[in-house]
């Protein structure tokens, strides 16, 4: 038997034993850790004991009767106050004038949590800052010297030796409560001269308000206004004496960490008002705590000064239905319109729009209907009250302990445990693995389920309201209401028609038990004398306590027995502390009924069954905005997917009752894969609950392992009937209840040895790439020119060409996106005929700056470059006749478009066209649009454009890219023949080897007026190398997969089908041409030019992991490809399907022909997204619910590669239901742990697996900083109508 892991490691003991001596005695740093001068220490006292000094010496004083009492305590607040002030102006004031300057000695130490300090002086800087370290805000040191002074003022008289003598009469009590009370007096004051103390009651992690100074004078105000209660009303004398002897254990609070803070104490009273008093359910939000609460009190108010009668059960009825529907549901909707923020709507609005999920006009008739009906049945009941005798009450109250029992029946049946979880029930489904008989099992207890929610949702809100309105004005059964009502009263009744609605099942429960009371103790003086409604109040807060405190007895118990019984748990005070606990069992009772009472969590210290009573904070145990925070990673995204479908699925569960009542406060865990999601009732009301959804880590650790196991095996013998009648984990914190098929996405990995390296693979991935390459290529041009990635066009003129494509009149364009009418009444296609402006050409430095600029922006648009189609108003009779036009010999690295249709005029000298700039320029300058200048040349006799020729221009032109300066003239009107076959070469060298008649640096006469909607962009024409390097793997272009994916393509366009227009382009050699040396070119770039010489086959596996992952091979051409964002992601998309495709075609054999290639390629497309797991793509794929996902994964260090493949299907999802007490008090313990002793130690003894408790899990699910879930979801409201 061993310690084991340790508690608290050395460093953290020694910081957590200096840090207990200032938490006991307000501040006081008593022990540094380090040698320090007396002055320190001595400095600290006297500040701390200044105030009882003077409170003294006015003791004396009254007590001599020097002086009256009251002139003693105005002075000694007066005193007090300058004093407080004036110590931290001082403090100011000194701080200010050493800002300046900053000795180099007092650097912190960020490695240190208590920085040595090396003090100089009694009255140095040093000194002032760290016996008085100074206000956060300058407000706060007038603001906490106004409140130090009435606090010893009001102190001083609480304390008076003749005040202690008149309430308890003896000497020795006098005494001694004098001195401890003036200790606690001088404890709770010191934190308003000096500052706060660590408490280790802390609630948020920062104190952003300076609030935390506030908490110790908050409550011994609190005794100071009791006793001047007393002082006037004698009733309150018996509270002042005890209040007393309470005040002098105030330190004592303070240092166990009972008393809450200032803002966990409000809220906690907020939300145990609006639970026990006024018949709410704790809110998702602390405004929709507060705006509830206003609510309430103002129909409580209305009630109790309305007169008793119709009205008053008009208003309760009506107002405790009302109060008990989402109301915190529709504010956030309110809100979200008012602001205008519709494209930040919380997830409670995307999951379904169905009905209940969010409020629309049906929502609204809904709830006035219901809320007539609520009405409705408590105002006939009250008109006929007279009529109905005590036997129909008797009756009625019979009924209502029936459907109680005959709900809790058919929850239970539907659960797969029944007996308090002992017992498997043998009507729930055999086993869950197979979907269908699983679902068609479930089926049968739909039945039940139905009933539930006909009971629930009808039955039994209309049958509470009628047995209340019936018992409700009169003291016994029968009689008639003659005297008001007492607040109380009034306050019980309206709490029961609200819980009516609001919480039916604990309502039914609460009837029944005033029902069997009522038939108990029919003589009993004092419960026949109790008002209903003081009787109904009471024993909701009586059921209320009693289930906290049966949960934390089980709590204690759990964690005493497995402290010996789990051998892990061992260590050698473990059987001390189990003697002890015995010893003590009796003063253990006391602190859990006090944590009770107090309905605050039940505080295991460092998770030991040592218990200590936490302090009361609202239910949901965290300060900040549910959802708000997570440790968010890559896996987040999952459960963000996940959220949605598994909250379609409680909705089902809750409606049903399979999951028993969705009281607030209680947890689900889910177990699902790998994954766990983890669940927490928010708030409840009639047709409705609110959740949280957490996702725990799927990066498992150690002890995450050892819980999940523990998971696993209790959901496989519990959800397989061959597991056993009863339950083998009883004792467990977890107890399974149901479980769901929810779409969400399965997790493949596979290791891929023997596949992706090996020679047929790799041979593979050539052709692959080229056929995939080729289908991305092709698909994307014609997506974004049918998504109108052009210029906009301007208005033809006159003089303008125009298309002769069938359809196509003057001054038309063809727009992608609208449908407009043609003038002479014809509907325009889809595909359109953009004329394009180039544009202006200048020479001087702006526009080549705006140019660059221009082509910058273009480039980080990553839209492709517009282009222009332009042809003559009437086409040869022969395609060959403009076959004749020679190419213009432009430089490699000069823009592929013609120069004859250029802003820049072309100057006839002769029969040849030399370039002129000076003279184009003077034109430009002339000129109104390049085509009015194009028409001035066609007027003598030269044409600008020609059949089949394509003019694109960019947005950042630049004059210079279209110059052939240095370049031999051009005869237009030489004899050019075109070849016999444009395509072949036929030289038998290279007979079999496609050759195309272009090289991409020149105009592009095409053959086909449709191939210039195919064209290029013009960046991806500018091959960086040398036609040779393509020319080497022209032969292995598939021309006839290109043919075949032009097919597939939706072409059609003016009257004619894609079957026809795919012809003509399979005939244009030219657009066949282009798209062959860009393919190659890409293939060299990542296949060739990369691998420094070697086979594709040769660089092994780990060249095809490169790419995959998006890494291009370096070369002297590599950033061509990366450096264009368009064509970079074409390659990486078309390469990994090609991964794909290779992996598929190895293991379920090639594909035999195109057709089944094209199945593949587009199931690629349409169900899968194919990439890395840290593209964010890959993350918007989830979120899409995209079918399928692949990626590759390698693991350098086994030197293996892996694939990771998500299925969108059907999963099992196994829920289980935690005991609510042991998560608030591992919470608790977090809390304590992480914020007062700061051990944030990896291997504490407080985190390690528990395999009963679920400890490391209850910490996992803790919110940051203390937790870490990856995922938190805002507030969902879920329907249970």
């Amino acid at each position: 038997m061993s310690d084991g892991s340790p508690l608290l490691n050395d460093y953290k003991s020694e910081f957590v034993w200096k840090r207990i001596p200032q938490t006991l005695f307000g501040g006081l740093k008593l022990r540094l850790g380090y040698d320090a001068p007396a002055y320190v220490y001595l400095n600290q006292i006297v500040l701390w004991l200044l105030p009882w000094l003077f409170g003294g010496v006015f003791t004396l004083l009254v007590e001599l009767n020097v002086i009256h009492y009251t002139i003693g305590m105005y002075v000694y607040g007066a005193l007090m106050t300058i004093y407080v002030i004036v110590v931290n102006i001082i403090t100011l004031v000194v701080q200010t004038k050493s800002s300046a300057i900053s000795p180099l000695s007092n650097t912190n130490n960020l490695l240190a949590d208590d920085d040595e300090i090396d003090f100089t002086s009694c009255c140095g800087v040093q000194t002032f800052e760290f016996v008085v370290p100074g206000k956060k805000y300058k407000i706060n040191i007038v603001l906490h010297g106004l409140l130090s002074g009435p606090l010893c003022a009001l102190g001083f008289w609480y304390l008076l030796p003749q005040t202690l003598s008149g309430l308890y009469g003896s000497v020795a009590g006098t005494v001694i409560l004098y001195i401890l009370g003036w200790i606690t007096l001088l404890i709770a004051q010191y934190s308003l001269t000096v500052g706060a103390p660590p408490e280790t009651a802390v609630f948020r992690t920062l104190d952003n308000y300076e609030l935390t100074p506030l908490m110790r004078p908050f409550y011994v105000y609190l005794f100071l206004a009791i006793d001047l209660l007393a002082r006037y009303y004698p009733e309150f004398l018996v509270t002042n004496q005890v209040l007393h002897i309470v005040f002098v254990f105030l330190p004592l609070l303070w240092m166990l960490g009972i008393l809450p803070p200032l803002d966990a104490c409000f809220f906690w009273i907020f939300e145990q008002s609006l639970v026990l008093l006024f018949g709410g359910t704790p809110m998702a939000s602390d405004i929709r705590l507060m705006t509830m609460l206003v609510l309430s009190v103002g129909v409580y108010l209305a009630v109790y000064f309305v007169p008793l009668g119709t009205a008053t059960i008009a208003i309760m009825s009506s107002m405790g239905y009302i109060l008990s529907t989402d109301l915190g549901g529709l504010g956030s909707q309110l809100l979200n319109i008012c602001s205008k923020q519709k494209n930040t709507q919380d997830e409670t609005l995307s999951i379904s729009t169905s009905f209940l999920w969010r409020w629309t006009w049906k929502e609204v008739l809904f709830h006035v209907a219901m809320t007539t009906v609520a009405t409705g049945v408590a105002i006939v009941i009250h008109v006929y009250i007279n009529n109905i005798t005590s036997d129909i009450v008797q009756v009625i109250g019979y009924t209502i302990v029936g459907v109680l029992v005959i709900q809790k029946l058919l929850c239970s049946l539907q659960s797969v445990y029944v007996g308090c979880g002992l017992v498997r029930n043998k009507l729930y489904p055999a086993s869950v693995e197979r979907k269908t008989i699983f679902k068609k099992a479930k089926k049968r207890l739909k039945a039940l389920g139905y009933t539930n929610r006909v009971i629930l949702d009808i039955v039994s809100p209309a049958l509470l309201v009628a047995y209340v309105t019936m018992i409700g004005g009169i003291p016994e059964l029968g009689g008639v209401v003659v005297t008001p009502l007492t607040p109380l009263a009034v306050m019980g009744l309206m709490r029961t028609y609200r819980a009516a609605w609001q919480c039916t099942p604990q309502c039914l429960l609460d009837l029944t038990i005033y029902t069997i009371a009522s038939l108990a103790f029919p003589s009993d003086v004092t419960w026949v004398a109790m008002e209903t409604g003081i009787k109904l109040l009471i024993v909701a807060i009586a059921r209320d306590r009693i289930l906290q405190f049966l949960d934390k007895i089980y709590f204690y118990f759990v964690l005493f027995i497995t402290s010996w019984s789990d051998k892990k748990q061992r260590r050698k005070s473990t059987v001390p502390m189990m003697v002890i606990s015995i010893l003590l069992f009796p003063f253990i009772l006391i602190v859990i009924a006090t944590a009770t009472v107090m309905a605050a969590p039940l505080l295991p210290l460092f998770t030991l069954p040592v218990f200590l009573i936490g302090y009361p904070r609202p239910i949901r145990s965290w300060p900040g905005v549910v959802g708000s925070s997570a440790n968010v990673n890559p896996d987040t995204v999952y459960y963000k997917q996940f959220a949605p479908s598994i909250t379609k699925a409680l909705r089902e569960a809750f409606a049903n009752g399979s999951l028993g009542d969705p009281t607030v406060g209680k947890h689900f865990l889910m177990r699902f894969q790998d994954r766990m999601a983890w669940v927490m009732i928010l708030e409840r009301g009639y047709s409705y609950c609110t959740i949280n959804i957490k996702g725990l880590e799927l990066q498992e650790t150690s002890c995450h392992t050892v819980e999940a196991g523990r998971l696993d095996d209790m959901f496989d013998t519990t959800f397989d009937q061959e597991g056993g009648i009863f339950n083998k984990y009883p004792a467990n914190v977890l107890t399974p209840t149901d479980a769901a098929y929810v779409n969400t996405y399965s997790d493949a990995k596979n290791v891929l040895t023997g596949i992706i390296d090996s020679p047929d693979l790799l041979a593979m991935m050539k052709s692959s790439f080229l056929k995939c390459f080729i289908w991305e290529l092709l698909h994307h041009n014609v997506k974004a020119k049918s998504q109108g990635k052009l210029s906009t066009p301007r208005p033809a003129t006159k003089a303008q060409s125009r298309t002769n494509i069938p359809g196509i009149g003057e001054h038309e364009t063809f727009s992608p996106r609208t449908d407009k009418s043609r003038t002479d009444g014809t509907r325009t296609q889809s595909w359109q005929s953009i004329q394009v402006r180039p544009a202006p050409v200048s020479v001087n430095n702006s526009s080549v700056n705006d140019n660059t600029n221009a082509r910058k922006n273009n480039n980080a648009a990553n839209e492709l470059p517009p282009l222009e189609d332009d042809w003559p108003e009437s086409r040869p009779s022969t395609a060959g006749s403009h076959r004749n036009r020679p190419m213009s010999a432009k430089s490699f690295a000069s823009s592929v478009w013609s120069d004859d249709n250029d802003s820049l005029m072309m100057a006839p000298i002769g029969n040849k066209n030399k370039v002129n700039l000076t003279e184009a320029m003077n034109k430009k300058q002339h000129t109104s649009s390049p085509l009015k200048a194009s028409a001035q040349d066609s007027g003598r006799g030269q044409s600008s454009e020609l059949p089949g020729s394509i003019m694109d221009v960019k947005d950042d032109y630049d004059p210079f890219d279209d110059m052939a300066f240095g370049l031999p003239v051009i005869d237009i009107n030489a004899s050019h023949k075109p070849s016999p076959n444009p395509l072949f070469n036929k030289t038998p060298a290279s007979q079999n080897q496609y050759k195309p008649i272009t090289n991409l640096a020149g105009s592009m006469q095409f053959s086909s007026p449709y191939s210039s909607k195919l064209s290029l962009p013009l960046k991806w024409r500018e091959l960086p190398m040398d036609q040779d390097t393509i020319n080497k793997h022209l032969e292995l272009f598939p021309k006839e997969w290109y043919h075949h994916v032009l097919k597939c393509l939706d072409l059609e366009v003016n009257g004619k089908s894609s079957e026809e227009v795919a012809a003509e382009l399979q005939d244009d050699e030219i657009l066949t041409g282009i798209y062959a040396q860009l393919t190659m070119a890409c293939y060299a770039v990542i296949n060739v030019l990369g691998v420094a010489g070697s086979d594709v086959v040769d660089m092994g596996p780990y060249h095809v992991y490169k790419l995959y992952t998006g890494e291009i091979p370096w070369s002297q051409a590599s950033e061509w490809i990366s450096e264009d964002d368009d064509l970079k992601t074409l390659v990486v998309k078309a390469y990994r399907h090609a991964v794909k495709l290779s992996i598929d075609q190895v293991l379920l054999g090639e594909a035999s022909d195109h057709a089944e290639l094209q199945e593949y390629m587009d199931e690629y497309e349409r169900d899968w997204y194919i990439g890395s797991e840290t593209d964010p793509r890959w993350g918007e794929a989830v979120l899409k619910n995209k079918p399928q996902l692949f990626s590759l994964g390698h693991n350098p260090v086994q030197g293996t590669y892996t694939s990771r493949t998500l299925s969108s299907r059907d999963v099992e999802v196994y829920i289980g239901r935690l005991n609510p007490e042991v998560v608030r008090g591992m919470w608790a313990n977090v809390n304590l742990e992480l914020l007062y002793m700061t051990n944030d130690d990896e291997e504490r003894y407080s985190i390690q697996a528990h395999s009963t408790v679920l400890r490391n899990l209850n910490v996992q699910s803790a919110d940051p900083p203390l937790g870490y879930p990856i995922y938190s979801s805002p507030p969902i409201s879920v329907p249970t109508f």
